[in-house]
């Protein structure tokens, strides 16, 4: 049995899939890994190369756009392993960093999931880590009540995104990446994966509050590091995707806030959707996948 099973999910990111693959490839360290690649119907040959050229890696082809949490889904019905690597097609292990994550997990069983410090290609780190987003945190960021009350959002956005924290020391979160997710598969198993529901926003929002209430901790992990091109799926559909996101939000929203609120939400973003649905417009951005 393999001691890690990684899960990618992918649509029309060939190239960075395949820089992707060729890392895991490289940098596996000691690990044992099995790699599954969810392909949700792309038209770029994502499939075809990997047959060609990734024979070990495991293809799932569902012949449609399963999106984010309904490939990863499918990926973790396949997973053999016991640690399960929830990993963007768009990003690039680096020396030691999943064998660092790996050790971690295994040596502390009240962790359900770790991730690491992540930078771009070109260098400069990422933003990522967070708390779960409180309603409060939704109105503030979300609608116009922002900029009326912007002394509030800013405190509230220190508060949310860990302000002052570097990124590098280890440190108990409330909210990893989905890009870059080591879970023990019994926690995954535990909360039946990703909640389909949601497409592809507020994904790991939701699967790390599961985690979490299911009596996990989710630890970042000092001494790994991940290279993430990031957006290489969405950027290419920025209207859908800008959709997609408030859809996700709103759905957020009702899961853990209740129908009351998450209307109200809808109600005051209304100006902002429709002040980002004009600009995308003009750049013109396609609407649909």
């Amino acid at each position: 049995m393999p001691d890690v099973s990684v899960v990618i999910v992918n649509y029309n990111t060939r190239e960075p899939l395949r820089r992707c693959l060729d890392s895991i490839r490289a940098e596996h360290g000691t690990l044992e890994v099995e790699v599954i690649v969810v392909d949700n119907a792309s038209k770029d040959d994502s499939a075809a190369m990997i047959r060609q050229d990734y024979p070990e890696v495991v293809l799932i082809e569902p012949g449609r756009n399963t999106w984010f949490s309904g490939g990863n889904n499918l990926g973790f019905a396949q997973a053999t392993a016991d640690v399960i690597y929830i990993l963007n097609a768009d990003t690039r292990l680096q020396p030691n960093g999943v064998q660092t994550l790996f050790n971690y997990l295994q040596a502390h069983p009240n962790v359900g999931a770790v991730t690491c410090r992540m930078e771009y290609p070109e260098g400069g780190l990422q933003q990522t880590c967070s708390r779960v987003p409180r309603y409060v945190d939704l109105l503030l960021g979300y609608t116009f009540l922002g900029v009326l009350l912007q002394g509030w959002r800013n405190r509230r956005r220190q508060v949310m995104w860990y302000t002052g924290w570097d990124r590098v020391s280890t440190k108990v979160i409330e909210v990893g990446p989905g890009s870059n997710l080591l879970c023990k598969a019994e926690a995954i198993r535990r909360i039946k994966g990703f909640d389909e529901r949601l497409k592809l926003y507020f994904t790991e929002d939701d699967l790390c509050k599961q985690i979490l209430d299911a009596g996990y901790e989710i630890h970042f992990v000092e001494g790994a590091l991940l290279l993430h091109e990031e957006r290489a799926s969405t950027k290419q559909v920025w209207l859908l995707a800008s959709y997609i996101y408030f859809e996700d939000l709103l759905f957020f929203t009702q899961k853990y806030y209740g129908r009351v609120r998450s209307a109200l939400l809808r109600l005051l973003m209304i100006p902002t959707r429709m002040a980002m649905n004009l600009a995308q417009r003009w750049r013109g951005e396609r609407r649909s996948l």
